[in-house]
């Protein structure tokens, strides 16, 4: 069952998202979803797919879209990590506010970063799933943007690009946040909280070792699952990725 839902986050802008709950019951567990830089809480279809997945396993599951993305309310180009975390924080606000007390945090790309940052602010996430998640995210950010782009950025100047689809526009202060994080040693002090690292081994956009450097940065309990030929969205890789989750929570929650 899905339902759509909306909550204020601390700018007062209203955030939407989809929440699914497993069928006749309440679950203890709720997944929040945190979707990528470019992305929607719908994930092109993906994480659609996860929701129902995790729901029928029992999980209840909230997808959202961070402000100035998807049908979210506020203005992308000023929307920063520091900022999607606050928002990470107003959904797991809203899940308490309906009376669910025990939340898993899920991150795909630069969404596992507001993962990182969230768990080490909140202490009702009590543990972390990271997908394709960068360790440095300027260097990702470089790579979309190009080298003109990201120089200009880089002297404080919003810049402009499109992903094939849409235009976007950025201001320099996203970089700026940026530099306020390290999150090698955010995923040190997820500890003693499960931690899940799934990354495809072929990711054009985040190279695989950022998975193993958060992996080796991580405390115990950690796992790593790397998937043979997966690219950045693990398109092709999205049932491994999902059925690897669902053993992660399966065993410790």
């Amino acid at each position: 069952m899905s339902e759509l839902v909306g909550f204020l986050n601390a700018a007062g802008e209203r955030l939407v998202g989809d929440l699914d709950l497993p069928p006749g019951r309440n679950p203890e567990f709720v997944v929040v979803v945190c979707h990528g830089f470019l992305g929607t809480r719908r994930g092109g279809g993906r994480a659609v797919v996860l929701g129902e997945r995790l729901a029928a396993a029992g999980y209840g599951v909230l997808r959202f879209d961070f402000a100035g993305s998807g049908e979210s309310e506020g203005d992308f180009a000023s929307a920063t990590l520091t900022k999607n975390a606050a928002d990470l924080q107003a959904a797991l606000d809203f899940l308490t506010g309906m009376g669910y007390r025990k939340f898993i945090a899920l991150g795909r790309s630069f969404g596992g970063n507001a993962v990182l940052v969230g768990a080490a602010r909140d202490r009702r996430i009590q543990g972390a799933c990271l997908w394709s998640t960068p360790v440095d995210m300027v260097a990702v950010l470089r790579t979309i943007l190009g080298e003109e782009l990201y120089r200009a950025m880089l002297q404080g100047n919003a810049v402009t690009f499109d992903d094939g689809y849409r235009t976007y526009t950025k201001k320099a202060g996203f970089l700026q946040d940026l530099g306020n994080y390290r999150m090698q040693e955010l995923a040190a002090a997820l500890s003693p909280r499960p931690v899940l690292i799934v990354h495809g081994e072929a990711d054009e956009l985040v190279p695989v070792e950022n998975a193993r450097l958060l992996f080796r940065a991580a405390g115990e309990p950690r796992e790593l699952f790397l998937i043979p030929g997966g690219n950045h969205h693990l398109s092709e890789h999205q049932h491994q990725a999902v059925e690897a989750t669902l053993r992660w929570l399966r065993r410790h929650f």
